[in-house]
């Protein structure tokens, strides 16, 4: 560029001489380009980039015309100038220096002659990227506003605790652009360790997931053993109360009602002060094998009853085998009562 540059300064001394003395007439031989006019073609292809010292975009690919202003005489150049790309942004919360070797080698690749351009301004640009900075107290807050929303509230009481804050997070938007979502990754789970994902998007474009994990602590009124009760024993309303305990770690149906024990009888042994739940209770059979019960048979006009021998337990609305004693064949029946078997056809 230096050896054009003087080239060109030599041009325009000679030709000032030249007119000063009046013999500029008849230097320049017939037919060969004027002085004149080489200089004002060599100018007219000249760009100027302007380079910026710092400068913050929008996450994108960078053109030289983001990073510096270009101008020349040559519109169509100037243009195709500030359209080179030189890369992407970096990531937020960092930076990026390109300098004037690396848009010397990217003008070089677009087949832009170096002996056209001129550059000014800073010798390298500082290039970030348009953020925003959400912290984890901000993620923690979206996910308990949900896990609020979605939890039961009635006849319970509920404490939510932070397993772990999560880090800071970087989104390349504006802070009104940028739409936090939270979905549950076991919607069935309402107490113990409950984990949320937290996802960042604007305008349809993801960003970011994270994990937050919560301890949720249950307390509710349940139905709780007074005394000791012994195996096959009927719950009684002096052996139960009515009691607020945590329930947390409560894995089974627990009962909420002294009136739905009605009629129970334990499992196994209860110890006193035990949460009573549907796995250490049931309701007694209705027919014990071996029982003889009466079978019926009812249609629209008649119904017919004769003795069966029951073959297996069963308790009321389960259907079991039993044996007609007339005719000695096995059946199946729908127990309807102590002693009652509906035949089932």
């Amino acid at each position: 560029m230096g050896e054009r540059v003087f080239v060109y300064l030599a041009s325009v001394m000679f030709l000032c001489i030249c007119t000063a003395s009046g013999s500029l007439r008849g230097v320049v031989p017939s037919g060969t380009e004027s002085v004149e006019s080489l200089a004002r073609r060599a100018s007219a292809n000249q760009v100027e980039i302007n380079i910026k010292d710092k400068v913050t975009l929008k996450e994108k690919t960078i053109t030289i015309g983001n990073i510096s202003t270009v101008t020349g005489d040559n519109v169509e150049l100037v243009k195709k100038i500030s359209n080179i790309e030189i890369g992407r942004t970096p990531w937020p919360n960092n930076f990026r220096k390109i300098g004037v070797d690396f848009l010397k080698m990217r003008l070089k690749t677009s087949n832009i002659k170096l002996s056209d351009i001129i550059f000014n301004g800073a010798r390298a640009v500082t290039i970030s990227v348009e953020a925003t900075r959400i912290t984890g107290a901000e993620i923690v807050q979206k996910a308990r506003e949900h896990l609020l929303s979605v939890l039961p509230v009635v006849d319970r009481e509920t404490t939510i605790e932070l397993e772990r804050m999560p880090g800071v997070q970087w989104v390349a938007e504006k802070r009104d652009e940028i739409v936090l979502d939270v979905s549950l990754v076991d919607s069935n789970k309402d107490r113990g360790n409950i984990e949320l994902i937290v996802s960042a998007r604007s305008n349809s474009v993801p960003f970011f997931k994270t994990s937050v994990v919560f301890n949720v602590r249950v307390f509710e009124n349940v139905v709780i053993a007074k005394r000791k009760i012994r195996r096959h024993q009927h719950l009684n309303k002096e052996d139960i109360f009515l009691g607020k305990r945590e329930t947390t770690k409560t894995h089974d149906l627990s009962f909420f009602s002294m009136d739905d024990l009605t009629g129970k009888v334990a499992v196994r042994t209860i110890r006193a002060n035990t949460i009573i739940t549907e796995k250490i209770v049931e309701t007694p059979p209705t027919i014990q094998r071996g029982n003889v019960v009466k079978l019926f048979i009812e249609a629209n006009n008649f119904s017919i009853v004769t003795k069966g021998l029951a073959q297996e337990t069963g308790r009321t609305g389960e259907v079991i085998r039993v044996r007609n004693l007339n005719s000695k064949k096995i059946i199946y029946g729908k127990v309807v009562g102590p002693e009652s078997v509906q035949i089932i056809f």
